[in-house]
């Protein structure tokens, strides 16, 4: 009897150890032994440029492996971010400061605030002109974006583009004689600090 109550005592011990390391490893605030991270992971979402000062709330992931296992660390509770917080594009640096029981944790990492797509609008005074044998047409092209503004008729078919022209304030002249089809007039806009660069085309049509 003696032995059997032995042995249960000894297992009810065994299971007391295993789960106060789970319990630990889980529910690290209250550790028994000081926390020591061995390895981190920190994840930070891509941010892209919108006009406005940009916070990392709930942008940023941090995994650890410690002496008590594998832990996704909780902002507010087991770290804390110092950083400035940024509105153009660029790349900025932000502190992990480890508080409470990872209080002994910090490193800096990088994160970006990406260019935004350029936002360019474009129209003609005409979409369709009739053919004309005898005079040439003009058609003016309006167009904004962010950048460096720049027109072209290239994207219009090669055998119809030496009927067409466009100078740099966008106005677009049909030839006399200018074969019927479709013609295109590209503006392109080249970015800025906070825009990628990007095209637009429109087409005219001549009947």
């Amino acid at each position: 009897m003696k032995k059997i109550v032995t042995v249960i005592m000894a297992v009810l011990m065994m299971m007391s150890v295993v789960t106060g390391a789970s319990a630990a490893a889980n529910s690290p605030s209250k550790p028994s032994q000081p926390i020591v991270v061995k390895q981190s992971n920190v994840s930070i979402k891509s941010l892209t440029y919108n006009g406005k000062t940009q916070s990392l709330n709930n942008k940023v992931t941090i995994k650890v492996k410690t002496n008590y296992g594998n832990v996704t660390l909780r902002e507010g509770k087991d770290y804390k971010l110092v950083y400035t917080k940024a509105k153009n594009a660029g790349t900025y640096k932000v502190t992990v400061v480890g508080i409470n029981s990872y209080k002994n944790f910090k490193l800096t990492k990088t994160y970006k605030i990406n260019k935004a797509n350029n936002k360019i609008t474009m129209r003609a005074s005409k979409s369709t002109v009739k053919y004309s044998k005898k005079k040439a047409t003009t058609v003016t092209v309006k167009a904004s974006g962010q950048g460096k503004k720049t027109y072209s008729t290239a994207s219009t078919s090669k055998s119809l583009r030496k009927y067409i022209s466009v100078n740099s304030k966008g106005k677009v002249t049909l030839k006399k004689g200018a074969k019927k089809g479709t013609y295109k007039v590209t503006v392109k806009y080249a970015g800025n600090g906070n825009y990628k660069a990007g095209t637009k085309t429109i087409t005219i049509r001549v009947k």
